[in-house]
């Protein structure tokens, strides 16, 4: 966010709601007055579940505002975490559109001396007269929710992101390791904040984050124990995707969500088994050479790929692509066209069999992995 040297309105929004308060918290020790925090800060809490709640804090900056500071004549107010400038039915009431008005109303004819305005909020309506003020007299910083199902790009972003907070703990995260976070995480830059904390401080010393560190410290997830089963069933491995099957049915998860997700990853093999045959992908090799392989592939052969992007190995991340098409090898077409079948019939049986799910999973993996 560029300085102004006469700056004291500021406001931070957007749908990215880590980016929004670690900004918005990096700003109140910025602006902090001299004195401390104690009696030169007000903050008022704006996350409100009622149309009264959000007038009564808006009330209670405009009272701020007007309020000489204890023991300073510099004061900040911090309209914290305020979820009522957006279009939902709460910000269109009519009492908080007149209520914000007020606030935009004493914003346009300026903060008394002194006095600096911070506020953070969610998505923000941007025709409004509130944030049309801010953004003309004051510092606005805006940060849009990661929309991995929109945005093209988002992988880059996250990446970047991962790499900043990495370097921000001391250390290199290397590219399937980042990878790798994307795959569990998914755009969560919380979740991911959280949990390249928790590999930090388990490599300890060591400067660079590794794949096996991001699964170890990441095993207990459902995510990371869902994708371990999936891999099992890549690699033809009973023993641990039963294993794996049990801790998933023991941590609550339902057999049909877990029948549904081997059936995406039989169907992902299926299609990178077909470019393997076809001679348009090649197992082995280097992770560093999956998207070059990607990009090569003919525009009619990626017209015939599923517009579905947990399908379609061109519009995925390379890393699950890499590991997918290294397990290949293990099954034909054939076999995983019967694969296919199977899974078919086993969702039937789950909704009119008499016969347990847990066995009928049971079952279903013991044919999948051991198929002739």
């Amino acid at each position: 966010m560029p300085a102004k040297a006469t700056a004291n309105l500021y406001l931070v929004c957007g749908g990215e709601e880590y980016l929004v308060k670690e900004n918005a918290r990096r700003l109140v020790k910025k602006l902090t007055p001299e004195g401390g925090a104690e009696f030169a800060v007000e903050i008022v809490d704006g996350t409100v579940t009622r149309a009264d709640e959000a007038v009564k804090a808006v009330y209670r900056v405009l009272e701020a505002v007007n309020t000489l500071g204890f023991f300073s004549s510099k004061k900040l107010i911090w309209l914290k975490d305020a979820n009522f400038f957006g279009t939902d039915k709460t910000s269109a009431a009519a009492v908080v559109t007149e209520a914000v008005g007020e606030l935009a109303a004493v914003v346009k004819k300026g903060l008394p001396a002194g006095v600096t305005l911070l506020v953070s909020a969610g998505e923000m309506d941007k025709r409004r007269a509130f944030y049309l003020a801010c953004d003309k007299l004051g510092e606005v910083a805006l940060f849009d929710a990661i929309d991995p199902t929109k945005d093209r790009q988002w992988e880059g972003k996250v990446t970047e992101f991962i790499t900043a907070h990495a370097r921000s703990l001391g250390k290199n995260v290397g590219r399937q390791a980042i990878a790798q976070l994307i795959e569990l995480n998914g755009a969560n830059l919380r979740q991911i904040e959280t949990e390249l904390e928790k590999i930090a401080a388990y490599v300890g010393d060591r400067g660079v984050i590794e794949p096996a560190d991001v699964r170890a410290v990441g095993s207990a997830s459902r995510e990371a124990i869902a994708w371990d089963l999936n891999d099992a069933v890549g690699h033809r491995d009973l023993g641990k995707a039963l294993r794996l099957l049990d801790r998933l049915l023991f941590q609550g998860e339902e057999v049909i969500g877990l029948l549904f997700l081997v059936a995406s990853r039989v169907r992902q093999l299926l299609i990178l088994r077909e470019l393997v045959d076809r001679k348009l992908l090649r197992p082995g090799g280097e992770f560093y050479n999956m998207k070059g392989q990607l990009e090569r592939l003919p525009a009619s052969v990626r017209d015939e790929l599923p517009a579905d992007r947990k399908l379609n190995p061109v519009l995925q991340n390379p890393y699950p692509v890499f590991k997918t098409l290294q397990q290949t090898v293990h099954y034909t077409r054939p076999q995983l066209i019967r694969a296919m079948e199977w899974l078919l019939e086993t969702n039937q049986l789950l909704v009119t069999s008499s016969l347990p799910d847990r066995l009928a999973m049971e079952e279903l993996l013991a044919r999948i992995i051991t198929v002739k």
